[in-house]
């Protein structure tokens, strides 16, 4: 009989480093007679890591890759998102320059598991894409990536499964063991300091242990933002379809933002383990995280006010040869510059506050026989999410005669007392009201500026025009900006909130029998198991209200309720109104009374947007901490602030799932092959709640909630897996792997209900009225979920003992997925009437797609080969090829890819480790991402690397100091429109920082 069967090299059970503070503790070699054969190596460090994923992906039964805690700790990584994107066909975005969601070949359908089952995440309550920004690596000790399919995972996603492993006490020393880091950082933006600190602790006897780990931080992140604000349009949607005419992008505005993310982390895991004896362990686990994020911006937006797309005119511009359509005769044109009639330049404040927390707790028992084990778990899973808008305009128009948009408010006597007579009007209302000035001090022309898009960037020029206004003769634009007495609140609103609750309650029963004769001369395993899990999600969208004129001219006793709090809204809908009779006309009131921008507000001075914005001077606008606690500023001004929800947003939905499985472990150690081989069986059933919308709600662009509706919907899966590897050598390993797949949709995806878009009336005008543009239907309950089938083909060379190469091909052949439909519909204004028929985008089944590729990575020691200078350093790069087709094609007929999804990625990491000096530089880079269409023109995100480092000295043996660069170049996301002919127009960008971090590692 050949004897070139695997030969596990045992890294001590793990190579790992706790809570990434520092080389690990010396963890028990508890082996098994089966397992004394195993070679043991003690290795710590970049070394050790380097062996421990090595190990992992060799002895894997199907194409597995692995983090070891030496590399997320003695990487630069803060969230298990940044450690992952170093691992072939792993792809992220990153939120504020850290990682955040993930997707695996291209597709963000990937499971996301917790020591082996299930975990829910506050990220992502209602979205099948992972979204681990709120786990901070320092809890994990390790993480492993499932390509093909494991059957013995508790769930799979459809390109891959991450499963995070935590410390328990019985992964350590017996007795006692304490550890931790402390870390000051800081963003080369920012400058500011930044404290964290992480520390574990362990204690056991052999027969019972406790461990607590946990990790705190808080970062405030740079992450300045030039681009457009609020939808792409083409240009002749709004000015009407000229025969011949050519077709030009309009955004609806241009923002540039001075942006800082303040991030504040806690997490604590908490581990009980005890051996009862006779095969029988008990472990008792409960994880939790913690994350409020204050995402502050303070900008500056130029735009149409939403009344015309007349307000661009192309100067620069490229005929792309491409047909606007099959009848008119024009051509799609990409627009380098603009000249702009500015309706609106208002100082904008925003701060999205988030607040997501999460609890796992696990409760699990295992019987290890001879033979025979058996492990029944009860887990419990909770996430909440609540995310708050507080945001508030600074407006510099005075809204006179000579502008485009022009306002003259009216206000009753108990308001109008407070402004100097100067600001009245002579006329006056039946019981004293008065129309006000809004803003004497703003300017009083639509100014005329240029913007230049021909680099990656914003380019302005035209504030030093004079204009004319309440500041006098001989002013321009950039000495309004810089009055602050020139500004008036525009609007305060609070919109677009979210609160999402979920919960998971999952019971599992699994055995695996190992043979001691092989039942057939080659099944060495049979595992198998059933598992019931339900997940209840409640998805709520809401905006705040505020109640006015209660008691003073409203027709409601409660007074009349606005969710934009503005200058510009008037309350005549029939829904509720308020004012009084003028002349013998009634005439309604303003909703927010002329307000200074320094009246309720904190005020900064803002130069400094970036390196994407030129061209722009300085400026007032209201400071985004205030907004911090949004419902307590509204409350303070207002008197009150009322959540109403929009019910085409929000939705319930319930997910109940029953699965079998059975997996056969199988050796044919004549021609050195092993695999697996099985299936699972899924009964799925969804419930869901919906809400009926009817007309707009007064005020607002919230439809009111007529009712509900409840359906639900139900499918079975079966789904085989198979795992073949072939050893041909003793270092080289042949794998092929074929599964079907299944995962469901994104919640809303089955929940959602109608939304109706309304925009402010030109044609015809509904004075402080809303004109219907469109709906988005969001959910279809009946909807079959996502259905994939799976090939993998790979190779694996061991050239050494830290030495490997690896080359694998797969395809992901998709048979269903999501896809945007459309539909025309008709929908009453906000007076009642209905005058036109609007797009309805919804929710179709599409049907076909392919990703298929190629992924090559290569580990080298080279001390696996020389000796001298040289044997201290090491090199792990990998490469990954990922085309796709979504059946979707550009204006140019080219077809698109996968939404998330970059075709090619690189990875590459330099280290050397001696006994006193460790040090890692990676680089990874991904190239352009398609986002999306907008205004009906591809988005994408342009090629982009990061650059990583990290240099740690050891002290002594329980002392070590490093330090941490995180994308160290500066690196900026850019994004370009492409109608098919390459990148032909710049979009957007978002500027990321340069992070440092000091930090120092010690254990008792």
């Amino acid at each position: 009989m050949k004897n070139n069967r695997f030969v596990k090299t045992k890294l001590a059970t793990s190579l790992s480093l706790a809570l990434g503070a520092f080389t690990a503790p010396t963890v028990l070699a508890q082996e098994t007679d089966a397992e004394k054969d195993v070679e043991v190596i003690q290795v710590k460090g970049i070394r050790g890591s380097q062996l421990a994923s090595i190990n992992e992906k060799k002895f894997a039964d199907g194409v597995v890759d692995g983090i070891s805690a030496e590399d997320i700790g003695k990487l630069p990584d803060v969230t298990i998102a940044d450690s992952l994107q170093r691992i072939t066909g792993v792809q992220i975005q990153r939120s504020a320059g850290e990682g955040s969601t993930v997707n695996i070949r291209g597709l963000p359908q990937v499971r996301t598991l917790l020591n082996g089952e299930q975990m829910l995440t506050a990220g992502n309550i209602g979205s099948a894409q992972p979204n681990l920004s709120d786990i901070p690596s320092q809890l994990v000790k390790g993480v492993s990536v499932y390509k093909s399919t494991d059957l013995t995972n508790k769930r799979s996603g459809l390109t891959g499964t991450i499963d995070l492993k935590t410390w328990r006490p019985f992964d350590l020393d017996e007795g006692f063991t304490s550890q931790g880091a402390l870390e000051l950082g800081n963003g080369a933006e920012t400058q500011e300091n930044d404290l964290s600190a992480n520390g574990l602790i362990n204690w056991n006897n052999g027969n019972i242990g406790f461990l607590i780990s946990a990790a705190t931080s808080e970062a405030n992140l740079g992450n300045n933002f030039a681009g457009t604000g609020g939808d792409i349009f083409p240009a002749n949607d709004w000015g009407g379809y000229g025969e011949g005419a050519d077709e030009f992008l309009a955004p609806h505005g241009f923002e540039s933002f001075n942006r800082a993310i303040e991030r504040k982390r806690d997490a604590i895991n908490l581990a009980f383990q005890a051996d009862l004896g006779n095969g029988l362990t008990f472990t008792a686990e409960a994880f939790h995280t913690d994350m409020v994020e204050h995402d502050r911006k303070v900008g500056l937006n130029i735009s149409n006010r939403w009344q015309t797309l007349n307000w661009l005119t192309p100067t620069d511009s490229t005929d792309l040869g491409i047909a606007r359509d099959n009848w008119s005769g024009g051509n799609w044109v990409s627009t380098q510059e603009y000249d702009v009639d500015a309706l609106w330049v208002n100082s904008f404040t925003v701060n999205r506050t988030r607040e997501s927390k999460s609890t796992h707790v696990n409760l699990e028992l295992n019987y290890e026989g001879d033979n025979l084990s058996v492990k029944g778990r009860l887990i419990n899973d909770k996430a909440e999410f609540l995310s708050m808008n507080g945001q508030s305009q600074g407006d510099l128009s005075n809204w006179g005669d000579d502008n485009f948009f022009q306002l003259n408010p009216f206000y009753p006597a108990s308001i109008a007392d407070d402004y100097d007579s100067s600001r009245l009007s002579d006329t006056v209302g039946e019981n004293g009201g008065r129309f006000i000035e809004p803003n004497p001090l703003g300017y009083g022309e639509n100014p005329q500026l240029h913007l230049d898009l021909s680099g990656s960037d914003h380019r302005w020029t035209g504030f030093d025009r004079q204009i004319q206004g309440g500041l006098g003769d001989g002013k321009t634009l950039a000495d309004y900006m810089a009055n602050v007495g020139s500004y008036a609140i525009g609007a305060f609103s609070s919109e677009n909130n979210q609160e999402n609750k979920a919960e998971n309650t999952i019971a599992s029963l699994d055995a695996e029998y190992l043979f001691d004769d092989y039942p057939l001369g080659f099944i060495t395993k049979v595992e198998g198991g059933v598992r019931y899990s339900k997940r209840e999600n409640d998805i709520s969208n809401f905006h705040l209200f505020s109640d006015f004129y209660a008691g003073n001219g409203a027709s409601s006793a409660d007074g009349c309720a606005a969710q934009w709090k503005a200058i510009d809204v008037v309350m005549n809908n029939p829904q509720c109104t308020a004012g009084e009779n003028v002349d013998g006309v009634f005439q309604a009131y303003t909703v927010n009374r002329p307000t200074s921008l320094d009246e309720f507000n904190n005020t900064v001075f803002i130069t400094d947007l970036g390196s994407g914005t030129s061209g722009i001077p300085g400026f007032w606008a209201a400071d985004p901490k205030d907004y911090d606690d949004v419902t307590s500023f509204h409350e303070k001004v207002f008197g009150g602030a009322n959540r109403v929800h929009k019910p085409g947003n929000s939705y319930l939905v319930d997910l109940e799932e029953t699965s079998a499985y059975f997996d056969v472990s199988f050796e044919l150690e004549d021609i050195n092959v092993k695999g697996t081989f099985g299936a699972r069986y899924i009964s799925t059933e969804i419930s869901t709640t919906q809400n009926l919308t009817g007309e707009v709600q007064a005020y607002g662009d919230t439809n009111l909630d007529i009712g509900d509706y409840t359906s639900s919907s139900d499918y079975t899966d079966v789904l085989p897996a198979l795992n073949l590897s072939y050893a041909p050598t003793q270092d080289i390993i042949i794998r092929f792997s074929a599964s079907k797949n299944m995962m469901a949709h994104d919640l809303g995806t089955y929940g959602g209900g109608l939304t109706i878009n309304t925009v402010s009336c030109t044609d015809p005008t509904i004075v402080g009225g809303r004109c219907v543009s469109g709906a988005n239907e969001g959910g279809n309950p009946q909807l079959e979920p996502w259905r994939t089938t799976n090939l993998d083909l790979s190779a694996e060379y061991y050239y050494g003992s830290e030495s490997m190469f690896h080359v694998a091909a797969f395809k992901v052949d998709i048979e269903s997925f999501t896809a945007g439909g459309e539909r025309r519909d008709s929908f009453p204004d906000s007076d009642g009437v209905i005058r036109r028929e609007v797009p309805v985008t919804t929710v179709v089944l599409g049907e076909g797609g392919v990703i298929s590729g190629l992924e090559a990575g290569s580990k080298f020691a080279f001390s696996d080969f020389m000796s001298g200078p040289l044997e201290n350093f090491g090199i792990d790069t990998n490469y990954t090829w990922a085309p796709s087709d979504s059946n979707d094609t550009d204006p140019a007929g080219n077809d698109l890819p996968f939404v998330d999804n970059s075709e090619h990625q690189f990875n590459f990491s330099t280290w050397y480790q001696d006994d006193k000096f460790q040090a890692r530089i990676a680089y990874n880079h991904r190239s352009e991402r398609y986002t999306g269409s907008q205004g009906g023109v591809p988005g994408y995100q342009n090629s982009i690397g990061y650059l990583d480092a990290q240099i740690t000295y050891s002290y002594s043996e329980n002392i070590s100091i490093y330090l941490n660069g995180s994308n160290i170049t500066g690196e900026q996301e850019t994004y370009y429109l492409d109608w098919g002919t390459g990148p032909t127009q710049f979009w957007q960008l978002n500027e990321f920082e340069a992070r440092y971090t000091i930090g120092v590692r010690a254990k008792l």
